[in-house]
């Protein structure tokens, strides 16, 4: 297979074919979010994420063909750290793969039988066995291929024993064939029974109560040539959004009654959650079912190790292009605004702030040794432009304080005590949209426009490396300058604003809402004192008042409640928004809800998290219907 000229376009695992390919593109710290030891084959895991978090690529990776192909490769410098910690995990040994990995994907047919016309036993029944069989026949493919074997032809080389479990027409132990050929015609049964327009007898219709193959394919159950295909079976479900919320539940309740040995991985969007669980939760919770692991929230409480991880996936990527020769992706970005052809920008932002306050302070008395401090300061024009700003902000903050009676000279030291790390990053915002100058830019900036998501990184990142495909290709620079990037960044950042209506459940009612809340954070971090220093990205709402829009989901009632509650479940969903429950700030707890960064690039706001306003639910309803209007003389102090 040829190399793509642009590797960041393979964003879902299903859109690359070569194994090799995937193999060499996969970050070895994904692997971080997996538990260790035994706990990985003994409960059930639930990995959750929004779109493009990377829950079906974790997957694949423990497909016979996918470990076949790394232990083939582990000598290879870019497959050899992979290899070590798929080999720490008791996936792969010496000889090769000793664990049997099957993936299922629930995208096809299941859904269908809710629309039957049968009783909701039949209907289960009709479920399971479905299930049932794929689950079978897709072990059955992974123990062929994981024996290097040809599927079906070889399945009489294999022999499946099995516990005392009924099974109707089956009996135990069995031939691999006799096996196939009965999860066959028993998947055939149940697909007929959904395609066709005339009337069914019941008595005629397959069907059983139970999740049996997770009893049947236990710890060696299946053998080839009279030996155990692996150490471990792992059993994969993807996609179970696609489910039912009946059939989803039942398959949970199925998997733990079953107690098993068998590991099960089920894999999620967090569409599967209904409305009342996305906001009881900020979707982490798994019941009583089995470890809980979502994705978006995992990276998120990593930052630092997430970053490593995009910037391994962005250098995989990079040297897997086809036209041009790059290892590091980050390095053909440029961080830093010091060069020679921001000096014009930054000595005239200087020219500007400085005449500015001198002005405003006059005569001034609290503020001449501040301003004398700050004629005095050495260093490079951007250095000096944001001390003026700084202080700016720092005098505005001053002067609205309530006790204004003093007008003693406030010192030098005074000064330096409060220009802190926050105030500094709201100057660097503030001169930004100022003077025209790029603020969304770096590697370190664009890891933190991911808002944890794997596909939104690659996203970004397949347009700013498209630039230095193409300059590279006309012998350019590579060095992708701080201006391009932030211009190609906002029109990603457009771009994903104008997919929501079509994307997201509820898309319209969503977007007029993040309009209002992104419009509010606007105003609220342009306050000319800087009152949430770097800014605003989120708002929060009390942990009571997250349980009124629960009980009004509950009751099912259409009040506006219902309606929030509604759109915030669905923005959680995608992840527009990034749900903090319990945050115990001024003697309350709070729902946090902040802006996905790359939504903050559309509003002009900082990427870091932590600013944010309380609002009434009350505000909150007049936001989804008029927006956010700043009223009459308001600022925040």
């Amino acid at each position: 297979m040829k190399e793509p000229r642009n590797p960041f376009r393979l964003r879902a695992s299903e859109h690359i074919e070569s194994d090799a390919t995937f193999i060499r593109l996969f970050a070895p710290g994904a692997l971080d979010l997996l538990p260790p030891g035994a706990e990985l084959w003994e409960r059930l895991h639930i990995i959750r994420s929004a779109p493009g978090g990377g829950k079906s690529s974790l997957m694949r990776l423990f497909t016979p063909a996918a470990l076949q192909t790394l232990h083939a490769y582990r000598a290879r410098d870019e497959c050899k750290e992979l290899y070590q910690r798929i080999r720490a995990l008791g996936v792969l040994c010496d000889e090769g793969p000793c664990v049997l990995g099957a993936m299922l994907s629930c995208a096809r047919n299941y859904a269908a039988l809710a629309d039957m016309g049968f009783d909701a036993t039949r209907r289960n029944r009709l479920f399971f066995s479905l299930l049932d069989a794929r689950i079978i026949l897709s072990v059955l493919r992974a123990a062929v291929v994981l024996s290097k074997l040809e599927y079906p032809d070889d399945l009489h080389c294999f022999s499946v024993e099995g516990p005392n479990v009924d099974v109707p027409n089956l009996t135990l132990p069995t031939s691999g064939l006799a096996l196939y050929e009965w999860a066959r015609d028993l998947e055939g049964r149940v697909c007929e029974a959904i395609d066709s327009f005339g009337p069914l007898q019941m008595e005629s219709l397959p069907g059983h109560e139970m999740l049996w193959s997770l009893k049947l394919l236990r710890r060696g159950a299946i053998k080839v040539n009279g030996e155990p295909v692996a150490d471990h079976i792992l059993v994969m479900l993807d996609n179970v959004q696609e489910l039912t919320g009946e059939q989803r539940e039942q398959v949970f309740q199925a998997t733990v009654d079953a107690r098993s040995p068998v590991a099960v991985w089920i894999a999620e969007r967090f569409e599967a959650l209904d409305a009342d669980e996305l906001l009881s939760s900020g979707a982490t919770e798994g019941r009583d079912y089995g470890k809980v692991i979502p994705l978006e929230r995992y990276w998120r409480e990593k930052g630092r190790r997430f970053e490593n991880v995009l910037f391994n996936i962005g250098d995989r990527r990079a040297r897997a292009a086809a036209d041009v020769e790059i290892d590091s992706f980050s390095a053909c970005l440029q961080s830093s605004m010091d060069g020679p052809e921001w000096l014009q920008s930054f000595t005239k932002a200087v020219e500007a702030v400085a005449g500015r306050v001198k002005k405003s302070v006059g005569s001034d008395p609290r503020f001449v040794e501040w301003v004398a401090d700050r004629d005095g300061m050495d260093g490079t024009p951007r250095e000096l432009a944001l001390g003026w700003r700084t202080l700016e902000i720092l005098i505005e903050r001053e002067r609205r304080k309530s006790q204004q009676s003093f007008d003693f000279t406030l010192s030098p030291d005074t000064l330096s005590d409060k220009d802190d790390s926050a105030a500094r990053a709201g100057a660097d915002l503030f001169l930004a949209r100022e003077f025209d100058i790029p603020y969304y830019f770096g590697p370190s900036r664009l890891a933190m426009l991911a808002s944890a998501n794997i596909e939104q990184f690659l996203a970004v990142g397949g347009d700013i490396f498209e630039e230095v495909v193409s300059a590279a290709l006309i012998k350019k620079s590579r060095d992708l300058t701080a201006e391009r990037q932030e211009m190609i960044i906002k029109r990603a950042a457009d771009a994903r604003w104008e997919e929501i209506p079509r994307r997201v459940r509820n898309g319209r009612d969503v977007r007029v809402f993040l309009e209002a809340i992104g419009a509010f954070c606007e105003w609220a971090t342009y306050q000319p004192n800087a009152p949430y220093a770097p800014g605003v990205t989120g708002i929060a709402i009390s942990m009571a008042d997250r349980d009124k829009l629960r009980n009004a989901l509950r009751r099912g009632d259409g009040t506006d409640a219902r309606r929030l509650a509604c759109v915030l479940a669905a923005a959680i969903s995608e992840n527009l928004l990034d749900p903090i429950l319990d945050y115990k700030c001024k003697g309350q707890r709070w729902m946090v809800l902040n802006l996905n960064r790359l939504l903050c690039v559309r509003f002009d706001v900082p990427l870091h998290y932590g600013g944010w306003k309380e609002k009434t639910l009350k505000e909150l309803y007049r936001w989804l219907d008029q927006g956010f209007r700043p009223k009459a003389n308001e600022a925040l102090l």
